[in-house]
């Protein structure tokens, strides 16, 4: 039986979570493309990943990308992320896929992972929200959590770049 036919009616925890994943990502969107091309290039980390600016709006888009696969994933599955997946590393290694992207083209795919993200998020059930397993930064949690933590983690990679930037 596949888990996606299961989808009978629409839940109102699902609409509202991706009216807010709409919402907070068109926000994002917005600030990284208002930035200028030297904001672009300032330099956010002096340790770990030592991305700029423009390497953390790719870490958005890339994360954001992973985890669609994993909430799939879990809808399909109930299986979520094994304990030796090392989140740190695995960001390491992904971001800097995009560098011959311009910040106009990354804009657009930013919103197309994020739009593909709502279409998956309207989609779900309550009782697919309610699924628990193991997400690889917070641990076993229920999928609806997991969705959340989409946005948060955006706001906060943007709050770093408002700080970083004095803005």
């Amino acid at each position: 039986m596949d888990v996606y036919n299961l989808r009978s009616t629409m839940s109102e925890r699902s609409i509202a979570l991706a009216d807010k994943l709409l919402f907070e990502g068109e926000r994002t969107a917005q600030f990284f493309e208002n930035l200028s091309a030297m904001q672009w290039l300032h330099q956010m980390y002096d340790h770990g990943a030592k991305w700029t600016v423009r390497g953390v709006f790719e870490h958005l888009i890339v994360s954001e990308r992973q985890l669609q696969q994993l909430f799939e994933m879990i809808v399909r599955t109930k299986v979520g992320t094994p304990e030796s997946m090392d989140v740190n590393l695995l960001n390491l290694e992904r971001t800097g896929t995009l560098g011959l992207f311009s910040c106009a083209e990354m804009a657009r795919d930013y919103r197309s992972t994020r739009q593909q993200t709502i279409e998956f998020t309207r989609e779900l059930t309550d009782a697919q929200l309610a699924i628990r397993a193991r997400h690889p930064a917070i641990g076993e949690s229920a999928l609806e959590d997991q969705i959340k933590l989409l946005y948060i983690h955006h706001q906060m990679h943007v709050r770093e770049v408002k700080k970083a930037l004095a803005l």
